[in-house]
């Protein structure tokens, strides 16, 4: 391109007012060589290109004209920044050279302007190079053409907008939108992996071609699943990608599944005829994509694409392919997860209706062997007394009791099945409201005035006629009354019936317990069980409530509950009055079974009698017997407390327990031997009373076993993990639960006395201690006295040397020969005396139990020694010959007196005529190596050895010769205190080391030194 770039600064003039302002490109227009250019000075220009230029440089649009024949280009700031790189060569050159990339594209509008006709483009694109390299842009464009002088057309005038960004972004936009419309709730992967590289082929532009690969085979090959922008046998990569061998064309895939993260790559020159989509060139760059669950290391897709050759990968270009990813992958993950919930979903209606079906059948099944049960204790109880013994009547009645017990449940099992499986009929028939209640509630008046409350009945009259199935109804007012007797233990319960609006309204009041307010919106939920309340039992099956609350919805009514805790509860029911709401089939104008109706009343009432009766006799005491253990048993149910306590009289004493705070109050009176409770039980339960006994150091070692109805491992693990000593499941025989029990006791009095011989133990343990403390204090007082007196002996012993000394030196003349004998030999001894009480002193000075260990250099200690024995080492000739030694932690003036005494003794024990030579050494050897008991195999030591070329000893004497005051020579031979070596012994001791000696008479010996490394 031949870009004309001359500079000339032109004045402004009044003619030249038309240049003036424009920021940058004013600036340089004005400093442009316009003389030397085809449009000549600008005074001499035509008046619309003037116009043209003025209104440029005023703009805030890019624009530009293009003057003349050869199209003189002249633009704004604004345009400017469009040019990029071919700004500001741009300036006074040639149209042509400036769009050469793009010329193709704009002459057809030029030849419309030459024809006095103006051209307008909207987003027209162009593949331009103004960045450096080539890209797409999009730019708006109006061209008209400016008239000169003459009238003319002589020039071009644009207004433009680059909108590439604009473009790129809503393409990006559409792609996302067209991810998000797919349909997600597909079950098949493959038809989404479709739908994702159909969205992508829409994209053409961004992704010329696209390839989503599935993994699969345990995560050990990638399978082509869908494409866009190739044919169905054309793909770049293989169709079948193996992850664990990675070819020069898949090490970029490979690498991007392992990372499990977008990685981007150059082509590989290899690879050959890339699809262009819409571009006249292929890409460059590939982008590989993981769709990923949330958490997973692999991707269980990965979309391979090639990306636009005219769009550099910048950030924003980056964020759109991770975004696809993203999006990609959270539906998927929604959808996985969805099929997961569907297919739980199933499964648990599967569940349910199998649960159904067997709670059907199961409750059928029992009525039988029931009705075989039922039917000859009823005959023995209706046998004349005298056929019977007290307690063989009282065992049947037990016996009948449960069997009815058993029965109400397996009834109520199978109205909770019928209703769940939809076919639970209710039959519906005019009926006396008002008088059914009545008699209804009256068959609770007994019971309850013998509990020692008071039952009020209050109704009003209901004129308009009322349908409803009387089974349904007594179970309704049965169940609410059961509930009210159970959890009121004094008091009033009132229950009230009454017309409001177009319902028939029931209310049972009572003044029990009350309700915890959180508890209220779950009180007609299937199988929910308030925890933790007061009331006469525990048992139920959690049905209760949700069944009348289901048939008070067949009655088209509804049910619910007001309560405040310590006051009371009320529960209402409220059912239309009249038939309208009900269906017309399953009206019938008489109701029969009343043989039913008076079985269903007795099952209730006589289950409520139950709880009184028992409840009164639960508080005795049972027999006393002397010498045997005491056991408490804690239940609710008052047929269990009497039979447990039959079973167990014979071979304990028994008390008895009607929850864990009856229980823990009994204990206070009476520790039992053992506690024998139920789970479930009202107030406390059995969880809670075992934790309060084991809390308790009072109680703590009272074994406990627990009870339940609860079958299966978890459950004992469960009792076992909250402390329990044992565990047992109902139903149990009566041999196992004596032998239990009995093997809890004895194993209770055997740790009993196991803690008394430890306690004994202790005893003797604490007084060995303050034996040892003593012992202790006994040997350091020891050693400062062995310490003290050292330095007081050598006090008189310096006298005795000082006055014999001066003695001998001025009365030598005098004295005799004999008395000189004397004083030689009161001089040595004194020496001799002062060598031994050094050697005492360094002696009780490694006694110490105060030690301090420092980091010292051995080399550097040992060099202060053999300056101290310099005159010894040079009167004796000596050599001392020594390796590297090590920096160890050691009790600096303790190892220098070690090495002190063994040079000395090398010196002192030299053969006639030979001089001393010492060598020393260290090494660091593994414990193993090493033949001494005291070793730890599994440590390494420091060895360091200090041999001589001495006078030697017999091996026998290895052990002897670090004895305190052990000597192998005579005095006369040798002097020395026998101290030496027992100090060095002691040195390496306090080091936590040991020492060793080896020799031979007349070869010399070896000292051994092993310290822990």
């Amino acid at each position: 391109m031949a870009y004309i770039n001359m500079n000339k600064n032109i004045s402004i003039t009044k003619q030249l007012d038309f240049l003036s302002g424009g920021g940058e490109m004013g600036e340089r227009i004005r400093n442009f060589d316009w003389g030397n250019s085809q449009l000549g000075d600008p005074e001499s220009w035509e008046q619309g290109l003037k116009t043209c230029i003025r209104i440029i440089l005023t703009s805030a649009q890019p624009m530009f004209v293009w003057w003349g024949p050869s199209r003189i280009n002249i633009y704004n700031d604004q345009y400017a920044h469009f040019l990029g790189v071919k700004h500001p060569l741009a300036l006074g050159a040639k149209a042509e050279d400036v769009w050469a990339e793009v010329w193709d594209l704009l002459v057809p509008k030029i030849e419309s302007v030459e024809r006095n006709e103006g051209t307008y483009d909207d987003s027209m694109l162009f593949i331009m190079e103004r960045k450096g390299y080539q890209e797409e842009v999009y730019v708006s464009f109006c061209y008209s053409p400016v008239p000169g002088n003459d009238g003319s057309m002589k020039g071009l005038f644009c207004v433009c907008a680059d909108n590439t960004e604009r473009v790129i972004n809503e393409r990006s936009l559409q792609t996302l939108r067209d991810l998000g419309a797919i349909a997600f709730d597909e079950k098949s992967l493959d038809v989404i992996y479709r739908n994702i590289a159909e969205a992508l082929g829409k994209n053409h532009k961004d992704f010329p071609f696209a390839t989503v690969y599935k993994i699969e085979n345990n995560n050990n090959t990638a399978v082509a699943a869908a494409s866009a922008g190739t044919n169905n046998k054309q793909y770049i990569l293989p169709a079948a990608i193996e992850l664990g061998t990675s070819t020069k064309s898949t090490r970029d895939f490979g690498e991007a599944y392992a990372a499990n993260k977008m990685t981007l790559s150059e082509v590989n020159t290899e690879i050959k005829d890339i699809p262009k989509g819409e571009w006249r060139s292929a890409a460059s760059q590939f982008v590989y994509i993981p769709i990923s669950a949330v958490g997973s290391n692999h991707p269980y897709a990965i979309i391979f694409a090639a990306l636009n050759p005219y769009r550099l990968f910048d950030n924003n270009f980056k964020q759109f392919c991770e975004l696809i990813g993203e999006r990609a992958s959270l539906e998927i993950n929604k959808m996985l997860a969805i099929e997961e919930e569907r297919k739980r979903a199933a499964e648990l209606e599967k569940i349910d209706k199998a649960k159904t079906v067997f709670f059907s059948n199961i409750s059928h099944e029992f009525r039988t062997p029931l009705t075989l049960i039922l039917n000859p204790l009823e005959e023995l109880l209706h046998q004349p007394s005298g056929n019977l013994s007290a307690i063989e009547r009282k065992n049947i009645e037990t016996t009948h009791r449960n069997a009815v017990r058993l029965l109400k449940l397996v009834n109520t099992l199978l109205d909770f099945s019928r209703i769940e499986s939809g076919r639970q009929q209710a039959n519906y028939a005019l009926t006396d409201l008002v008088a059914l209640t009545r008699n209804l509630v009256a068959n609770f008046r007994a019971v309850i005035e013998k509990a020692g409350m008071k039952l009020v009945i209050k109704t009003d009259t209901i004129v308009r006629p009322v349908y409803v199935d009387r089974h349904m109804w007594e179970k309704i007012v049965f169940n609410l009354l059961s509930n009210a007797f159970k959890y009121t233990l004094a008091g009033t319960i009132t229950v009230e019936l009454s017309a409001e609006d177009q319902y028939a309204v029931l209310k049972i009041m009572d003044t029990g317990v009350g309700i915890p307010e959180a508890e209220l919106p779950h009180m007609f939920e299937r199988f929910h069980r308030v925890q933790n309340v007061t009331g006469r039992t525990f048992e139920g099956t959690g049905i209760g409530l949700s069944l009348i609350k289901e048939f008070t919805l067949l009655h088209k009514g509804d049910i619910g509950v007001i309560s405040e805790l310590g006051k009371g509860s009320t529960f209402t029911v409220r059912i239309p009055l009249g038939k309208e709401h009900l269906p017309k089939q399953q009206i019938t104008r008489v109701h029969q079974g009343d043989q039913e109706d008076a079985m269903i009343t007795n099952m209730f009432v006589e289950e409520a009698g139950t709880l009184l009766v028992k409840n009164n006799a639960a508080h005795v005491n049972a027999t006393d017997g002397n010498g045997m253990p005491l056991i408490l048993v804690v239940d609710d149910n008052a047929d269990m407390r009497e039979h447990l306590q039959s079973v167990l009289m014979p071979h304990f004493k028994v008390i008895t327990a009607i929850h864990g705070q009856d229980a823990l109050q009994k204990i206070q009176q009476q520790p039992p031997s053992l506690i024998l409770t139920d789970i479930m039980m009202p107030v406390l339960d059995g969880i809670g009373l075992l934790q309060e006994v084991k809390a308790n150091k009072a109680t703590a070692h009272i074994p406990v076993i627990l009870l339940t109805a609860r079958a299966g491992e978890e459950s004992k693990i469960v009792g076992w993990e909250t402390g329990a000593d044992d565990y047992l499941t109902k139903p149990f025989s009566s041999k196992e639960l004596i032998s239990r029990i009995a093997s809890q006791i004895k194993t209770q009095q055997i740790r009993t006395e196991a803690l008394m011989d430890i306690a004994e133990q202790k005893k003797y343990a604490k007084k060995l201690e303050e034996m040892n403390r003593e012992l202790t204090k006994m040997n350091e007082e020891l050693t400062s006295f062995a310490y003290v007196s050292s330095h007081d002996l050598q006090e008189p012993l310096r006298k005795i040397q000082m006055f014999s000394k001066r003695i001998l030196e001025k009365e030598i003349n005098v004295l005799s020969d004999e008395g000189k004998n004397f004083f030689y030999r009161m001089d040595n001894a004194a020496n001799r005396m002062q060598l031994l009480i050094n050697d005492l002193l360094t002696y009780s000075r490694t006694n110490t139990s105060q030690k301090h260990f420092e980091k010292t250099d051995l080399n550097s200690l040992l060099a202060e020694v053999k300056q101290e024995l310099w005159e010894k080492i040079t009167a004796t000739g000596a050599v001392i010959e020594c390796g590297r030694l090590p920096i160890l932690p050691i009790i600096s003036f303790q190892f220098k007196q070690l090495f002190t005494n063994l040079i000395t003794n090398s010196i002192k024990f030299a053969r006639t005529n030979v001089p001393p030579h010492i060598t020393i050494k260290s090494e660091v050897v593994d414990g193993k190596t090493i033949d001494k008991a005291a070793v730890n195999m599994e440590k390494k030591y420091w060895h360091i050895s200090l041999a001589d070329n001495g006078t030697g000893f017999d091996p026998k004497f290895s052990e002897q010769i670090f004895g305190l005051f052990q000597r192998l020579h005579g005095r006369k031979d040798y002097e020395g205190t026998g101290i030496g070596l027992a100090i060095a012994k002691k040195v390496v001791e306090n080091h936590n080391g040991f020492i060793m000696a080896e020799g031979k008479e007349n070869e010399g010996a070896t000292i051994h030194l092993y310290l822990p490394a």
